[in-house]
């Protein structure tokens, strides 16, 4: 029986990823169909029995590691100090400041926030924005309808494939 089922866990990450103003994608279950923050150095998961902690594990070179540590230890516990490789705790949402060095050593996106002036610029370019639900569902957000790589394709499809 699972004391901590992924239900109770999305909740606080979906919390967490608008505190850190990551992208909508990095919430995403891993192997085990638990919730998790996704970054391309680390992941943060939801601590079982509390839903406000979180797990921040951080893997990299020694020396990634120890910068991640040295900046990250002022808010959040160390609980976990391998060479190249740690575990932190941090049991609140973070700070606008703290939620930049999460990102950074995380290595979790930012999420791109567009001003009305931006947006027009998008549209006049041909880009159209349409109302899209979450991630597994939540909030509403707006999303590009068509795809990211699509700016950079000639519109007739033409070019070499790769």
């Amino acid at each position: 029986m699972d004391i901590f089922p992924p239900a109770k866990q999305r909740p606080a990450l979906l919390a967490l990823r608008d505190a850190l103003g990551c992208r909508d994608a990095a919430l995403r279950r891993d192997e085990c169909g638990d919730w998790r923050i996704n970054g391309k150095r680390g992941h943060i998961y939801a601590v079982p029995g509390s839903l406000d902690r979180f797990q921040i594990f951080i893997a990299g070179t020694a020396r990634e590691w120890s910068y991640a540590r040295k900046a990250l230890k002022p808010f959040a516990a160390l609980t976990n100090d391998g060479d190249d490789e740690g575990v932190l705790f941090l049991d609140r949402l973070p700070t606008a400041e703290e939620a930049e060095t999460i990102r950074q050593y995380v290595g979790v996106a930012k999420k791109r926030v567009l001003s009305d002036e931006e947006r027009e610029r998008l549209v006049s370019l041909g880009h159209r924005f349409e109302k899209r639900s979450d991630v597994g569902g939540g909030d509403q957000g707006e999303k590009p309808a068509s795809d990211d790589m699509a700016g950079l394709m000639p519109a007739d499809g033409g070019g070499e494939e790769i």
